[in-house]
């Protein structure tokens, strides 16, 4: 009998945790959760259908829903020990780059001057991270609504939040990996959903993040090009330049003649290391391979937090 009571099933569980820990990598979109998981020498996929108007933005309206649907997942997929690492969308935080604070700054130490500057975020409403780039300081600030929301979340799944991170400064890492033989600057276009946003990289430093407005390849092509000729006036040595294209594989060919091979730029794209492998079918789970339902952003994030939580 011991072994049913629901006492005796906390202590394994909790045991279970404190000797063999299993982070699960949650990917959250607005209609899905897409969750991987080692398994032996590999990870394993499976991505889950949200109900309607359980999550917009990455903050969670339904939190004991979700996290009873979490539960449930994790059950199904017999991971004792699962501790979550939460991957967030997109329009979830807004970041900036902050010049002159060196790269011996750790990580999460923020200077006391950050709250004299105009940023894209509110401090006192923010739960902000900074790691050192070069001599520059990354800031991300995500909304405290939204991380007590998914705390809610994992409190409801009675499984413990590991980490938070968000998709664009994880798919970033990622990138860094595959572009860093590149010698000169980087042109990053990122196309997710409905949202369009060029980055500007020159020695690894995010100089530029602009937002576009239009949604169509062929309207958006002037204008990304100004805003890069724009920014290389602004600088003393321009280098050769190289894209990035994290867009949709059918609008690959849409967003091709960006480049300007004339000038010396390249396509540096090239394919992502597929290392997952589906698991067996789950209720209330669809069987979509992950090419089938990542987008570029997010396999990029997902091979950043994979080899990080190796």
């Amino acid at each position: 009998m011991l072994p049913e009571l629901p006492q005796w099933q906390s202590f394994r569980l909790a045991w279970s945790r404190l000797i063999h820990p299993r982070p699960v990598l949650v990917v959250v979109s607005d209609d899905r959760l897409q969750f991987c998981w080692g398994s032996g020498q590999h990870w394993r996929f499976r991505s889950a259908l949200l109900p309607d108007g359980a999550c917009r933005d990455g903050v969670p309206l339904q939190r004991e829903a979700l996290g009873d649907f979490i539960a449930d997942l994790i059950f199904d997929c017999d991971l004792p020990g699962a501790e979550l690492v939460l991957c967030l969308p997109l329009r979830a935080a807004a970041w900036c780059v902050v010049d002159g604070y060196g790269s011996d700054r750790g990580p999460g130490l923020l200077p006391p001057s950050l709250q004299t500057l105009n940023l894209p975020f509110d401090l006192a409403e923010s739960y902000i991270t900074s790691s050192p780039v070069q001599d520059a300081l990354s800031v991300v600030g995500v909304p405290r609504q939204l991380i007590q929301g998914w705390t809610e979340v994992a409190e409801f799944a009675d499984l413990p939040l590991r980490r938070v991170d968000w998709s664009l400064t994880a798919a970033q890492r990622a990138l860094h990996q595959f572009t860093q033989a590149w010698p000169g600057d980087l042109a990053w276009l990122v196309v997710e959903q409905k949202s369009i946003r060029l980055l500007l990289i020159r020695q690894q430093v995010p100089e530029v993040d602009h937002a576009l407005v239009e949604e169509n390849p062929v309207s958006c092509r002037s204008e990304i090009r100004t805003c890069v000729a724009a920014w290389q006036a602004r600088l003393a040595s321009p280098s050769v330049l190289g894209w990035w294209l994290s867009v949709p594989t059918e609008q690959l060919d849409d967003w091709l003649p960006l480049v300007d091979a004339a000038a010396g730029e390249s396509c540096l794209n090239q394919p992502l290391p597929d290392w997952f492998e589906s698991s067996d079918h789950i209720d209330g789970a669809d069987q979509d391979e992950p090419a089938d339902v990542l987008s570029p952003l997010q396999h990029l994030a997902l091979l950043a937090l994979q080899e990080e939580e190796r």
